[in-house]
């Protein structure tokens, strides 16, 4: 019979087994179903009038005394519940004394002395289903009888050490799909490969396996620098597991690859070939994507091996929100965080912030955990220092980008962060050979016609993903968190990144980051070094945005010439540049080649009389004088049609005092327009009370600025307002029924993890 003592299963992981293990023995389908918070039931069976009630305590840090203390409070609730049977299930040893003593406790009405089950029951049912205990990993991977056996297993002192230290991550282990998989691919292969981004859990998924291994009587040889060392302990006939962590870092990153690469991968191959063909071996190896990527492209033996086929990847996505939930509950419960510290994540629950974040990581998790890494942040700054950590976990990406990445790789990643991170592959391919050919003359590397594929295989999986058919983003928000940190750390990259643009999105997204420079750094450099970074700009500012599409059809890619124009005289203004100011000019008057064949973008152009009229970095008379030439292009632009918005923005920069001025007579023209053309699908898309009296603003704007008659149009827009919140509730029942329905499942989803944290303040002494 087992002889597990539990305390290596928090209590949410207590429930889930005591559920299955019931479930089994009874043959029935067991709930769990909670009341609230302290409602007073675990787990629940139903079968017409008969109602059974399961509850479930842990209690292993206050013991016997710290259950019955507490149990005082349930009698009541049990009473009230009125079931026709109830358990009371603890992982405690229990004498027929302690039973007898829960007993009297609750009530002999209420709980007989065979409803009572602790430790040596639960291990009497788990020899009788041994299928249960073979699910829950946790269980028998970190239990103190397991370790003894692991131990004696780890013949070195190193597999002794790494043994201890897998025992203790068991504990907070959250299954999920990639460990039966890895763990099949080690059983029918005899090796696997697990791969992913920083920070996913690849480590973890090796140390599990090898500890499992370990326990079923496998030596474990621990590689730490090459493959010489398993070659070395390899013994035919005897049952090993050889883990090798970052293989391929060690092998093709270490102060051995270069010149020894070749030899390298193919004792590796070797090696794998001879543990395949070896009955009683096993080999785990982990290895970071963009490390993995970066190998194949170096040797070509990689590449035609079967090393794929044996690779399981692992990235963040396949954690659902239950299994985000679970791996912050298990990380808090088993950690040596202060009660005071744990309180502050649990206060107006907190910790559902950290669970639904789109940047939650195990390894951020691990982090904000650690008492160790947290003593020096005083209680009531933890939540702020938490947020911080989730707001910018690039250091998790920082080693790879600063140590790991070929210069390729990392010009790649400066090209995709200019474009905003995700972007179409042929503009990416652009924009990586302008840039990283200006780097290479900078700063001395050389380059080779297929870095742009080396590079992309390199980042592939661990920095960037496919975007449609054929275009690429980041893999997860913190790498342009990295790339923010690597521009204001080095500002030197900016300057690269504005001389190699090929197209003014990029000037304009990098000018957007460095105007929001706190200190300011950013400009200083660019400063600096205007008169390098102006020819590019003027380059890139003056490209055409029309494309033929062929067919007839065309296409505008690229910011306005108008907004690109705003962006310059900006930059003038800030940078105090005579290289920076003459582009102002230049780009003007391509404005007015514009205007000659497409229509001015009136809003954008609005923005651009603004700058105008904030700049000192023109003269004047330059200023005024363009403004005066946008003023009559946007005015004529409306006098043939706008919209609510456009002719609001126009009101805004045109001076409307007299009424009998030909500016108001235009712009009176395109309120014509607009109430013949454009009105009625406005009042059409209004879908809420702000909305109509959003429209209703607009309107009377008009009549004060213009003079025109607006009373008819604010007449509709009253009576549409009136009919829809005559209608509101019907209107809100059809529109939100699927989105009710998908709140009611987030909403449940979050009661059963606001349950589970709830159990982090049980159990205190």
């Amino acid at each position: 019979m087992p002889d597990y003592d539990f305390h290596q299963l928090s209590p949410y992981d207590l429930e889930l087994l005591v559920r299955d293990l019931l479930q089994a023995h009874w043959q029935v389908t067991i709930e769990s179903f909670k009341t609230g918070r302290d409602g007073g039931i675990d787990l629940r069976y139903a079968m017409g009038p008969q109602k059974t009630i399961v509850q479930v305590k842990h209690y292993l840090r206050t013991g016997l005394s710290g259950l019955l203390r507490d149990l005082e409070n349930e009698a009541t609730k049990v009473r009230r519940l009125q079931p026709s049977r109830y358990l009371l299930v603890t992982s405690l040893q229990l004498t027929p004394a302690n039973k007898d003593a829960v007993v009297k406790t609750i009530g002999a009405d209420a709980l007989k002395t065979n409803d009572v089950l602790g430790a040596e029951d639960l291990n009497n049912l788990l020899g009788q289903y041994p299928a249960v205990e073979g699910r829950h990993y946790k269980l028998w991977l970190a239990s103190r009888a397991v370790l003894d056996r692991v131990l004696h297993n780890a013949a070195m002192t190193r597999s002794e050490f790494k043994a201890q230290q897998v025992y203790e991550k068991a504990k907070r282990y959250v299954a999920s799909a990639a460990y039966p998989q890895a763990l099949k691919m080690l059983i029918d292969e005899r090796v696997v490969v697990i791969a992913g981004p920083p920070g996913v859990g690849k480590t973890t998924l090796a140390d599990l396996l090898l500890y499992e291994h370990l326990e079923k009587g496998y030596q474990a040889v621990v590689i730490q620098r090459d493959i010489e060392e398993g070659e070395q302990l390899f013994q035919p006939g005897l049952r090993q597991i050889f883990y090798f962590d970052d293989f391929m870092g060690a092998t093709f990153l270490g102060d051995r690859a270069g010149v020894h690469a070749g030899s390298n991968d193919r004792a590796l191959l070797n090696f794998i070939a001879m543990v395949r063909a070896s009955p009683t071996a096993r080999m785990v190896l982990t290895t970071r994507e963009h490390v993995y990527s970066q190998a194949l492209s170096r040797s070509e033996r990689l590449r035609h091996s079967d090393l794929g086929d044996l690779r399981v990847f692992l990235n963040m996505p396949s954690y659902d929100r239950m299994q985000r939930a679970r791996i912050l509950y298990n990380h808090l419960h088993f950690s040596d965080l202060p009660d005071a510290y744990r309180d502050e994540l649990l206060r107006g629950d907190f910790y559902l912030k950290i669970v639904k974040h789109d940047k939650f990581n195990p390894r951020v998790i691990e982090w904000l955990s650690s008492y160790r890494r947290l003593r020096s942040i005083q209680v009531e700054k933890y939540r702020g220092f938490v947020q911080s950590l989730l707001h910018d976990p690039s250091e998790i990406w920082r080693h790879a980008y600063e140590r790991e990445l070929t210069d390729a790789g990392r010009s790649l990643l400066l090209a995709l962060y200019s474009l905003g991170g995700k972007c179409a592959g042929d503009r990416l391919t652009q924009s990586f050979a302008a840039l990283h050919q200006l780097r290479a003359d900078r700063y001395g590397f050389q380059t080779r016609p297929e870095d742009f594929a080396l590079a992309i295989r390199e980042v592939a999986n661990s920095f960037v993903k496919p975007s449609g058919p054929h275009g690429f983003e980041v893999i997860d928000p913190s790498v342009l968190d990295l790339m923010n940190a690597v521009v204001l750390e080095s500002p030197d990259n900016a300057v690269d990144l504005f001389s190699g643009a090929t197209g003014f999105d990029q000037v304009e997204h990098l000018w957007t980051f460095a105007k929001a420079d706190e200190t300011g750094a950013i400009r200083a450099t660019l400063r600096r070094d205007a008169a390098r970074i102006a020819q590019r700009i003027g380059e890139v500012a003056v490209i055409d945005r029309r494309i033929d599409m062929g067919n007839g059809s065309i296409a505008f890619r690229g910011p306005t010439f108008e907004k690109r124009l705003a962006i310059i005289v900006h930059m003038a203004e800030q940078l105090s540049s005579t290289g920076i100011d003459a582009l102002v000019a230049l780009v003007f008057a391509r404005l007015l080649k514009e205007w000659e064949t497409e229509r001015p973008d009136i809003n954008d152009a609005v923005e651009l009389h603004r700058a105008l009229d904030r700049t000192n970095s023109l003269l004047c008379q330059d200023a005024i004088s363009m403004q005066a030439i946008i003023e009559a292009a946007i005015l004529e632009e409306a006098s043939s049609g706008c919209r609510a918005d456009e002719l609001r923005e126009l009101i805004s920069v045109v001076d409307t005092s007299d009424h009998a001025h030909t500016n108001v007579l235009t712009a009176r023209a395109g309120f014509d327009c607009y109430r013949r053309d454009y009105f009625r699908d406005d009042l059409r898309e209004c879908r809420s009370r702000e909305q109509f009296d959003g429209l209703i603003e607009d309107l009377e704007l008009f009549r004060d600025e213009l003079g025109v008659d607006v009373s008819h149009l604010i007449e509709s827009v009253e009576q549409a307002k009136s009919e829809y919140e005559e209608h509101e509730d019907a209107y809100v029942d059809h529109m939100q029924d699927e989105w009710k329905e998908r709140y009611g499942i987030e909403r449940d989803a979050d009661r059963n993890i606001a349950e589970m944290f709830g159990s982090l303040k049980a159990d205190r002494g």
